[in-house]
């Protein structure tokens, strides 16, 4: 399962925001480093064919499939050299697979900013060079060790092409792999999240070093999920933007059942069907024979998985089988 670290500057809504997607028992506050350590957070998704699912098979138990957040300590300029809690954010955000930044763009007299006032543009910048300082450091760092050992030429080269070629809102995902060791943030996938609902141009945003924006007003969103008469009459963004998140960081979602549970599980996009079996159980990717797949768009028109195959509609596939989005899936052992 990727890890997402959620980055920003202190008193920007991450905790918020992890609170409203998972209702976890975070601590909340307007001060800087409320955030101490950081915490794994587990954001269940309940998707439009899970529930497609379980509306025919009508299971005792929904298991839904999660995301994993790290809700890290924020930064401040100088968090490079070690001011705040820097070092140790950094340390904390490497360890991460995805990056989720999170930028505040809500006024509250209650909840200082740590510049003053709030500027959507000056704070990603902050980020940024913060970033790019950190990452240059352990380049650097690592071009002499390199030097001295004389032996990984290939990763020599490649580190010194990117301190080359290193400025804000550039990116390395295609050295990712090769330099995995090295736990570089310019590497790694970044996506911004837009924490408030002050008028903002996003268009100035589209061409920096994200894959995707996104816009949330977290704390409106974390009262919502908390408040269950208002959910009956407004719909909330979180499922919405969980879902969207998920496929736009490369994971699919393939559905199982049996007479007690209705599952899903998420999956790199392009992993065949012995993957997905490993991800269920090791007996299934050990024991593995074959499988039977229905696409739940399909497996919707009918009662249950016996008409289904009565009307030729099930698929026998082989461990080399590619599992699509949305797929019913049964193994054979």
């Amino acid at each position: 399962m990727k890890l997402i670290g959620t980055c920003g500057l202190p008193n920007a809504g991450k905790s918020t925001f992890l609170k409203a997607i998972s209702r976890a028992d975070l601590e909340i506050g307007n001060y800087p480093f409320t955030t101490k350590k950081p915490k794994e957070v587990i954001a269940f998704l309940i998707s439009e064919n899970l529930q497609k699912l379980h509306n025919i098979t009508k299971t005792p138990k929904l298991v839904p499939s999660y995301l994993e957040f790290l809700d890290v300590p924020g930064l401040i300029k100088g968090s490079h050299k070690g001011l705040g809690l820097g070092n140790e954010f950094l340390s904390y955000l490497r360890s991460c697979d995805i990056i989720l930044e999170i930028v505040r763009n809500f006024e509250r007299l209650d909840v200082p900013h740590p510049e003053n006032y709030v500027d959507v543009e000056r704070d990603i910048l902050i980020i940024e060079e913060e970033i790019i300082n950190a990452d240059k450091r352990i380049i650097e760092d690592n071009i002499k060790k390199l030097e001295k050992a004389k032996k990984d030429e290939e990763k020599l080269v490649l580190l010194k092409e990117i301190l080359d070629k290193i400025e804000p809102f550039k990116r390395f995902e295609a050295y990712n792999e090769k330099l995995r060791e090295f736990n570089l943030l310019i590497t790694k996938k970044w996506y911004l999240l837009i924490n408030g609902n002050k008028k903002l141009d996003i268009q100035k945003l589209k061409n920096l070093c994200f894959h995707n924006i996104y816009q949330l007003d977290c704390l409106f969103e974390l009262q919502l999920e908390e408040d269950e008469e208002l959910k009956k009459e407004i719909d909330s963004s979180i499922n919405n933007f969980l879902n969207k998140f998920r496929k736009d960081i490369g994971l699919i979602e393939y559905l199982t059942f049996t007479e007690e549970i209705t599952q899903s599980w998420l999956i790199e996009e392009n992993s065949n069907i012995l993957e997905c079996a490993k991800k269920i159980h090791t007996d299934f990717y050990e024991k593995f024979k074959g499988a039977e797949v229905i696409n739940i768009q399909e497996f919707q028109n009918f009662k249950n998985w016996l008409e289904a195959k009565n009307k030729g509609f099930i698929k026998q596939v082989s461990k080399d089988y590619i599992v699509n989005e949305g797929d019913i899936i049964k193994i054979i052992i």
